[in-house]
């Protein structure tokens, strides 16, 4: 790998613990293990306040920045209108607003040589290119999901205008970088046929903390909470949104009501959550349990369930994705049940360690889960072999090392120098 020390890089993202989600997740240990190679990492950021879109506690909603410290990682965090759901015009001032305060935060702060910059909200690529015109700062474009494409074919937004312009303004955002970093192997070849060069697209996929995510005894005192002692759960843990199609589980909760010993745990927050939850109500479910549970606790939570479960609806864009929320789980030794296509199935199917069903189907993953629920040999030999994968491919410290390895870098006197 190229030597890199000394180097100070910036990472632009409106999503940052603690706040939970899967680009938070990521970045945080982005930062932590490029700061382990020597690098001189800073964050800027909005005010916590996703998925609920209310400042967290302990956040001031009236002052226009503040700075915090994260696993020893300096973090800015600037003013944001906070707010959430469905309405166009609240999204859109949740976006711009971090934009804006974000803007005079980096074209005033310190010059780093490298600016790390999550596409999402699409508008941070405005930043991204007046700080390379203005400072002569090159920028990694991360692309963690295909946002216009998601929001053409679930019908987020209607006018075709706007979704044109949006991908025109999005392959500017691409072309300008000097690195593309991207999650899947299928979005690699969707740039690549947007028009952006092999050489400069860079692979960043989603993975676990193989120290902190690891095999443990069951934790009796969350059993305890939830009053499910004696049970096999099947855990579902992560934003609950219109794409992860939420209702083939809780419609196969509703098959499986008879099945006294399973039990299935709905953990996580987000636009479809409280939709979810009245569909259960209205089944009268008494076999799925609502609840949160934090970050810290992750490692107790997968001690006590039997499989987790990811689910994609049956949509295109869904077969380029490859869902963060497996790794975690196989990191515990636990195997996952997937209700959906693309890359997250082809690792489980391919590697042994879960189960794949088709999406949107739940008698089939009814069948599934009961099947598997009596079977704990098969679902003990996955999750060994699940923990093993993780451990060789998909820990945060070989994804980030793997990934410096592909970025042509190499420190002088004066400072960061692209060498390719």
């Amino acid at each position: 790998m190229v030597k890199i020390l000394g180097s100070k890089w910036l990472i632009l993202t409106q999503y940052y613990p603690p706040e939970i989600g899967a680009p938070q997740i990521r970045l945080r240990h982005l930062a932590k293990e490029l700061q382990l190679q020597g690098i001189d990492v800073e964050v800027i950021t909005a005010m916590p306040n996703y998925p609920k879109g209310e400042i967290f506690p302990g956040y001031s909603t009236s002052k226009w920045s503040i700075r915090e410290t994260i696993d020893g990682v300096p973090v800015q965090r600037m003013w944001v209108y906070a707010g959430s759901g469905k309405a166009a015009v609240v999204r859109l001032l949740n976006y711009f607003s971090f934009t804006f305060t974000a803007l005079f935060a980096v074209l005033f702060g310190p010059r780093p040589d490298v600016m790390f910059v999550e596409s999402q909200p699409l508008s941070l690529g405005v930043i991204a290119m007046l700080m390379k015109w203005i400072r002569g700062v090159p920028y990694i474009y991360n692309v963690p999901d295909l946002q216009v494409d998601v929001a053409r074919q679930l019908g987020f937004i209607q006018s075709e205008l706007f979704l044109r312009l949006a991908s025109q303004l999005e392959d500017i955002f691409l072309m300008q970088s000097w690195k593309v970093s991207t999650v899947t192997h299928r979005f690699i070849k969707h740039l690549q046929e947007r028009g952006v060069p092999p050489p400069q697209i860079t692979f960043l996929p989603n993975g676990a903390d193989t120290n902190f995510l690891r095999p443990k005894p069951v934790c009796s005192e969350l059993l305890n909470r939830w009053k499910l002692n004696e049970k096999k759960i099947f855990l579902y843990v992560g934003t609950h949104a219109y794409y992860h199609g939420l209702d083939t589980v809780i419609n196969a909760a509703n098959i499986l009501q008879e099945e006294r010993q399973v039990a299935f745990l709905m953990i996580g927050s987000g636009p479809e959550r409280r939709r979810i939850i009245e569909l259960a109500r209205t089944l009268r479910l008494q076999n799925v349990i609502f609840d949160q549970s934090p970050y810290e606790e992750m490692d107790d939570l997968y001690s006590i369930c039997y499989a987790s479960i990811a689910t994609l609806r049956d949509v295109e864009v869904a077969r380029t994705m490859r869902l963060s929320k497996i790794f975690p789980s196989l990191s515990c030794g636990v195997p996952v049940i997937y209700a959906g296509c693309g890359e997250a199935a082809d690792v489980i199917h391919e590697h042994h360690c879960g189960i794949t069903v088709e999406p949107e189907n739940p008698e089939r993953l009814a069948a599934t889960i009961r099947q598997f629920a009596a079977d704990r040999t098969s679902r003990d030999s996955m999750g060994r072999i699940g923990r093993k994968l993780v451990e060789s491919d998909y820990s945060w410290k070989v994804i980030v090392n793997r990934w410096l390895s592909e970025l042509d870098l190499e420190v002088t006197p004066d400072g960061l120098r692209m060498v390719s």
